[in-house]
């Protein structure tokens, strides 16, 4: 997708994930709600990760932090911000928090999160500082992931949408997180993460 985002002689991905943050500013001073004004800093937070993940102008070579490392704490405080948002409106509207929606996304995520990391250990050589680090990363995403859905079950609407945006945002990080620990025999599935992502993006912010 972001191929076709290659604007003013920015990258695809850059300029995607700006006009995604773009989206989320306007609803923002749009509605003027508390769950927007989250949404619109968790989707700023995701374009900065952006930015260093893809170390964009070089910025790597202007920091002691590996960009990628970087670029993983600004979307686990964007994933914070979700969980938020989301927890905001269960809230607000009485929901209940345990419901199916929320036990589903949590039997997802553990599957996934036990295959990618028994896949990982089987390969041999182990990075445990990587490991950890997408631990602690798929555990805040996979609380994301079943606040949304927890809230896509309940709100029975349009906005029950929701949920497709955190599973797929869940699976784009899931792609990266497999590189990682275990790598792809090819670049063909990389380009599903700008797929998965920006779309998982876009239903998160739309149905806050």
């Amino acid at each position: 997708m972001h191929k076709y985002f290659g604007w003013f002689g920015m990258p695809g991905t850059i300029m995607l994930s700006c006009l995604l943050s773009l989206t989320a500013v306007i609803l923002a001073f749009s509605f003027r709600t508390k769950d927007r004004w989250l949404c619109m800093a968790a989707m700023l937070l995701s374009t900065v990760g952006d930015i260093f993940m893809d170390n964009f102008m070089d910025i790597g070579s202007k920091i002691p932090i590996p960009p990628f490392f970087v670029g993983a704490a600004f979307f686990i405080c964007a994933h914070i911000a979700y969980i938020f948002v989301y927890r905001t409106l269960i809230l607000e509207r009485e929901y209940t928090l345990v419901n199916p929606g929320f036990r589903a996304a949590i039997v997802f995520v553990l599957v996934c999160g036990v295959l990618v990391i028994g896949k990982s250990l089987s390969g041999g050589s182990v990075n445990w500082g990587m490991m950890a680090l997408c631990v602690v990363y798929m555990c805040i995403i996979g609380a994301n992931c079943a606040c949304i859905c927890s809230f896509a079950w309940s709100a029975k609407s349009i906005r029950s949408l929701a949920a497709l945006g955190a599973v797929s945002f869940f699976i784009s990080d899931l792609i990266i997180g497999y590189n990682v620990l275990v790598g792809y025999p090819g670049d063909t599935i990389w380009g599903l993460i700008w797929w998965f992502y920006p779309i998982g993006q876009f239903f998160m912010i739309l149905c806050a």
